[in-house]
């Protein structure tokens, strides 16, 4: 579906506007207003597309209640058009409120699409079918899409080049000296023999050379030596400090590892996720309850299940994850001839039990307490006791009949897609900064 969903309705006669263009951008004028309530509140991703999916919607339903105030701002005598209120001209603006805010927003669109998954098997779509597969078709592969990014093996990884710029060249200052060749002449002249006078070798070489010779070779060599000396302590080098230049090629070389290691770590999270997950579902036991699955009753065995997928994949995840934990729960013991469970039992079991207070726990954190149709997951995590819970509440709260009856399979499937719903708008919703005022 690349089209306008508003214009999907009115061609199957849903909307009908007699011709009259005016009436139809005001309705497009109040889904840009919805487009921008969901981005400033992504929560409301689940409650908008559950009534957008249920016939059965009452007018009083707080969505139902949302929309017609947006729409009566842009479409005062809308009071004097329809008799009552026109729920399925609602409906048809939340999905096409949720269809153009999911093609922009990937949160928004892993939310629609996971619980659009769970609650139209259990509502009368009718003629609308068409359109919501067409909805559904496209919004998942753009999640899918978004997917393959954080589940993909690439063939090669590609590093950057090690990048280290040397420093400067070591200058080496070893200061200026030069012999002073007239008083060095006149010294070594002093070694050779008397007649330079002053301080010189006393002895002649031709009348005492056994004397001379010692004589000659004492003062010359102190000469020499003085002269060295003298030379050395002119032209010593300075400390050089080679610190800087070591500490500066550790930091480059210790970054670069660091890259190739995230490049390498981030290149095959999506194979070492896939192992994670195989290594699991053979295991098929709970981190959560920390117990084997076989020991817990089925239907809590599949509510952990969908529990500890969740906390093992990334938000934007492919579809056929929950399709994955199906054949998961698959492996656990039950009865094939039993009918299932209905979505009220399930419920207060969920509710209650006590193995599924880590389900609960996260229920609070990524759904908050709303009123209308809502998912399953806020009664789980603010409801406290399921003393109150009646089958006439439930269908207020989910949309779905109390009576509809789940396998272990699709119950896990269920609770998993909310939890991905639930934890994709928490994100962004926490993410983006409410508006003042």
């Amino acid at each position: 579906m690349d089209g306008e969903v508003l214009l999907e309705f009115l061609a199957i006669g849903v909307i009908d506007v007699n011709g009259d263009d005016n009436k139809l951008e005001k309705l497009r004028a109040a889904v840009t207003d919805l487009v921008s309530v969901l981005k400033e509140t992504p929560t409301k991703t689940a409650s908008f597309t559950i009534v957008a999916a249920d016939p059965d919607v009452p007018p009083e339903d707080p969505t139902v209640q949302v929309v017609m105030v947006l729409l009566k701002k842009h479409w005062t005598t809308v009071a004097n058009t329809f008799s009552g209120t026109p729920v399925a001209v609602v409906r048809a603006m939340l999905l096409d409120s949720l269809v153009q805010t999911a093609r922009q927003d990937d949160a928004i669109a892993v939310a629609f699409v996971n619980t659009a998954r769970n609650v139209l098997p259990h509502t009368e779509s009718g003629e609308h079918q068409a359109i919501w597969a067409a909805a559904i078709a496209e919004i998942e592969s753009l999640v899918d899409l978004r997917a393959e990014a954080e589940w993909s093996t690439p063939e090669t990884i590609k590093i950057d080049p090690f990048n280290f710029k040397s420093p400067a060249g070591i200058v080496v200052n070893s200061g200026e000296w030069s012999a002073d060749r007239a008083s060095l002449q006149t010294a070594v002249a002093g070694a050779t023999g008397p007649f330079a006078g002053g301080n010189c070798n006393p002895h002649w070489l031709h009348q005492s050379p056994q004397a001379w010779g010692p004589e000659f070779a004492s003062r010359l060599s102190a000469l020499l030596a003085d002269t060295v000396e003298e030379a050395v302590a002119e032209v010593s080098i300075e400390p050089i400090d080679l610190g800087p230049s070591f500490v500066a090629l550790a930091k480059a070389v210790g970054t670069h590892v660091e890259t190739a290691l995230e490049a390498f770590s981030g290149a095959t999270a999506g194979l070492q996720r896939r192992t994670n997950l195989l290594w699991w579902k053979e295991a098929l036991y709970s981190s959560s309850a920390k117990a084997s699955y076989r020991d817990i009753p089925v239907f809590s065995a599949a509510s952990l299940m969908a529990l500890d997928l969740f906390k093992q994949v990334p938000t934007y995840s492919p579809a056929s994850v929950a399709a994955f934990l199906s054949e998961a729960i698959l492996q656990l013991p039950f009865d094939e001839k039993s009918d299932g469970e209905t979505l009220f039992t399930l419920t207060v079991q969920a509710m209650d039990v006590s193995e599924l207070e880590p389900l609960r726990h996260v229920a609070a954190e990524l759904v908050p307490t709303v009123e209308g149709r809502r998912p399953l997951l806020s009664l789980l995590g603010h409801a406290g006791s399921s003393g109150l819970l009646d089958a006439s509440t439930l269908r207020k709260v989910s949309g779905m009949s109390a009576d509809s009856v789940f396998c272990p399979s699709a119950w896990g499937a269920l609770l998993y897609r909310e939890l991905q719903a639930a934890r994709a708008t928490h994100e962004a919703g926490v993410k983006r900064p409410r508006r003042k005022g």
